[in-house]
């Protein structure tokens, strides 16, 4: 009896470090043409690219391929799947990304 309990331990841990794993990232490129923010990161004029991993509560921004800010977000579920990737601005701030086909959004 000992030993099932020893195993089904040892099985839940493993599951559970293999977890993230299994969460999707979602990226969306964007644009910058002035200069922006997102969360308290500034950002300059050109090309970014933001990471989100559907179980994680940040998103990571990057530029030229390196990661330059993790800015904090919460998922929020919408009415509908998007059907497209798309970049929410409030003026010159990222306020939320809409994923292809999700009917989740990061939003900051």
């Amino acid at each position: 009896m000992r030993l099932q309990v020893k195993q089904i331990v040892i099985g839940l841990a493993i599951c559970a470090m293999a977890t993230p794993v299994w969460a999707k990232t979602k990226t969306v490129d964007l644009q910058i043409t002035e200069p922006s923010k997102v969360g308290s990161t500034q950002l300059a004029p050109g090309e970014y690219q933001f990471r989100a991993k559907e179980q994680g509560n940040e998103v990571d921004v990057l530029h030229n391929g390196k990661v330059i800010a993790e800015v904090p977000c919460h998922w929020v579920q919408l009415d509908k799947k998007s059907d497209q990737t798309s970049v929410l601005l409030n003026g010159n701030t990222v306020t939320e990304l809409d994923f292809d086909g999700s009917n989740q959004a990061a939003r900051f």
